[in-house]
C-alpha cells in the first residue's frame, strides 16, 4: 500500500516500533500520532487484527534529533494526510467495529489530537483511497472542504465519500455518501451539489440520490430524490 521512499504519518498514538516484523519481536520505540516516517521497505509479513490487515514495513524516522529505524505495522499509519493553517489532518483505518473497518479523520494542533470524525465501511471498499482538499465550494463560513473517500472496482461493493467542512478551528461532517452498482442490473448513487457547482443554489447543499433497477423484462425503473442541507453557525442541518 505504501511505496518505498515515501513519507507517511503515524495515525495511532503510541504506535510500537519493533526490532523485527512481528508482534513477538521486542519493542524498540513508541511513536506519537503525527510522527513522520520514511518507508524503507515493504516486508512479506502481513498481520490481520479484526478487520484490519496490513503488511509490516521497515521505516526510518527522526526522533529527538536522531535517525532511528525499525518495523511498523502498516495499519497504524495514515492512508493520507493534509496540512492547512497550522493544523494537520490524518485519514486512516483506526479500529474494527461490528465487523467493519472504522475510518477516522483526525485533526491535530501542535501534534495533539483536538478532534476526530469517523465512519465505518466494509473491508472490500478499501481498494482505492483518496484524501483531498476541495475548496470551499461557495459555502459561507467554510475555509475549505476535505474529501475522504474509499472505493472498490468490484461490482456490488459500495464506495463511500465523507465531506468535511473546515470552519474556524473545527471540522464539521456532512452525512456520508454511499454509491454502489451491480453490472447494469442495479445502481444506487448519492452526490452533493454545492453552491459553486453546476446547478448549485446559494446557501444550500443539495444531496441527490438516484436508483435504477431492471425488472424481469429488462426494463429500467429509476427513482430520484433529494435532500437540502444548510450550514449555519458551525452546524449542518437538514432543511
Amino acid at each position: 500500500m505504501f511505496e518505498e521512499n515515501s513519507s507517511q504519518k503515524v495515525l495511532i498514538d503510541k504506535t510500537n516500533v519493533r526490532a523485527e516484523p512481528n508482534l513477538q519481536s521486542p519493542k524498540v520505540d513508541s511513536l506519537d500520532i503525527g510522527q513522520v516516517v520514511k518507508i524503507v521497505q515493504k516486508t512479506e509479513q502481513v498481520l490481520s487484527l479484526g478487520k484490519r490487515s496490513a503488511s509490516w514495513y521497515r521505516i526510518n524516522y527522526i526522533k529527538e534529533g536522531e535517525t532511528k529505524s525499525g518495523y511498523i505495522w502498516g495499519a497504524n499509519l495514515s492512508l493520507g494526510y493534509r496540512t492547512r493553517d497550522g493544523y494537520d489532518f490524518l485519514f486512516g483505518a483506526s479500529a474494527t467495529e461490528q465487523d467493519e473497518v472504522k475510518l477516522e479523520i483526525v485533526m491535530l494542533k501542535d501534534k495533539q489530537s483536538i478532534q476526530k470524525i469517523s465512519f465505518n465501511v466494509g473491508t472490500e471498499s478499501l481498494t482505492s483511497v483518496a484524501f483531498k482538499w476541495q475548496g470551499n465550494k461557495g459555502i459561507d463560513g467554510v475555509s475549505d472542504i476535505l474529501l475522504a473517500s474509499v472505493s472498490s472496482e468490484a461490482c456490488g461493493i459500495p464506495s463511500y465519500e465523507q465531506y468535511i467542512f473546515l470552519s474556524g478551528d473545527k471540522m464539521v461532517a456532512l452525512p456520508v455518501l454511499m454509491s454502489v452498482a451491480d453490472a447494469d442490473i442495479f445502481y444506487h448513487s448519492e452526490e452533493y451539489v454545492f453552491p459553486n457547482d453546476k446547478g448549485g443554489v446559494k446557501g444550500k447543499i443539495i444531496m441527490k440520490t438516484e436508483e435504477m433497477e431492471k425488472d424481469e423484462k429488462d426494463k429500467e425503473h429509476i427513482k430520484k430524490s433529494k435532500k437540502v442541507y444548510l450550514f449555519k453557525d458551525g452546524t449542518v442541518s437538514q432543511l
